[in-house]
């Protein structure tokens, strides 16, 4: 029995004070009314209306059920209604995490935008350095820099990369000198993130094409970019950072790059955006995904995904005044 539906019967058969009446205004036979308000006091062993060939009367039993039944539905109409406006104006609390490795310059002007155009949104960001498990930790949306946990219960779409740089404070370098080769870097005190293992494995790729491999053991090691970049500043030691992240550090001379005719090679530097793999994703989640393909590089968002539903294929709304959209592979300005 569909008792939601043998309720709204009921209720309209209390309301018209008639079994024929109220077939008509629900649009189905009497036979059916006859059999959903049968149904209903079977089910519920109480007898709920008292009728004659001529008229009918709510027992007293019907009468508390008719106040129940109207209250309940009443609210499960403002629930499917409050659900329906979600869907076409997306609302509620977006749970977004992203590595905290990212350029803060880069995430604001991206959520700075996704709230003009999504005012009834509110994001709450997470910024961390560890393995992510999107599902697990409950989060609707990441923006990771390849170490999410691996699971087919999500999607991954790439909007770039990041470039590596190895660098150093101008007094750490001017105390202990300036390695030459990615080999002498064994030699220096070496700061980077936390990891399981007690040292790490690099590889530089020099103008000629020929890539060397280098273990690094960290003096010093920490589970955020951002501290990690302080270290580096303070003179701590060498670190390899996203460039993106110390941009600024090295334009205003307060780090030195190292090694800056060899490339860094490592397959943790893509930024993927990611989320559930779900077949009814929630409008806030499908939204902010077309709007950060979008930000960070239209000719991925120009490209339908089947993956995504039609609102996360079709093109992203306008940018607001004074809005512009960015990459992941420069520098912004502050």
């Amino acid at each position: 029995m569909n008792q939601i539906h043998a309720m709204r019967v009921f209720v309209r058969v209390a309301e018209t004070e008639s079994f024929r009446r109220a077939a008509q205004q629900l649009a189905v036979s009497n036979a059916l009314v006859t059999r959903s308000i049968a149904t209903l006091e079977s089910h519920l062993k109480t007898r709920l209306i008292n009728r004659t060939t001529r008229n009918l009367a709510l027992t007293e039993a019907g009468t508390r059920y008719l106040e129940g039944c109207r209250g309940l539905l009443e609210e499960l109409d403002r629930l499917e209604n409050a659900l329906a406006d979600t869907q076409a104006e997306p609302g509620g609390t977006l749970r977004l995490v992203a590595s905290g490795a990212l350029s803060l310059l880069s995430l604001t002007p991206l959520l700075d935008g996704f709230r003009r155009h999504y005012p009834k949104v509110k994001v709450r960001l997470t910024l961390t350095d560890r393995r992510v498990d999107l599902i697990e930790d409950g989060y609707d949306v990441g923006i990771v820099t390849g170490f999410v946990a691996p699971s087919q219960d999500l999607i991954s779409r790439p909007v770039g990369t990041h470039s590596l740089v190895v660098c150093a404070s101008p007094a750490y370098l001017d105390e202990q000198g300036v390695p030459q080769t990615p080999e002498q870097l064994a030699l220096h005190a070496f700061i980077g993130l936390s990891a399981e293992q007690p040292s790490s494995t690099w590889h530089f790729t020099g103008a000629d094409q020929r890539t060397e491999e280098v273990t690094l053991q960290p003096v010093y090691s920490v589970n955020s970019a951002m501290m990690l970049r302080l270290g580096v500043l303070a003179g701590m030691g060498i670190a390899i950072l996203p460039q993106q992240m110390v941009a600024d550090d090295l334009a205003a001379g307060t780090l030195t790059g190292i090694l800056s005719n060899h490339r860094v090679d490592d397959p943790d530097v893509k930024v993927s955006i990611v989320y559930p793999n779900r077949q009814f994703l929630a409008a806030k989640t499908s939204t902010f995904v077309a709007h950060a393909l979008a930000h960070f590089h239209p000719a991925v968002s120009d490209v339908a995904d089947e993956s995504l539903p039609p609102s996360v294929q079709t093109p992203p709304p306008p940018l607001a005044a004074g809005e512009r959209r960015t990459s992941l592979h420069a520098p912004q300005d502050a």
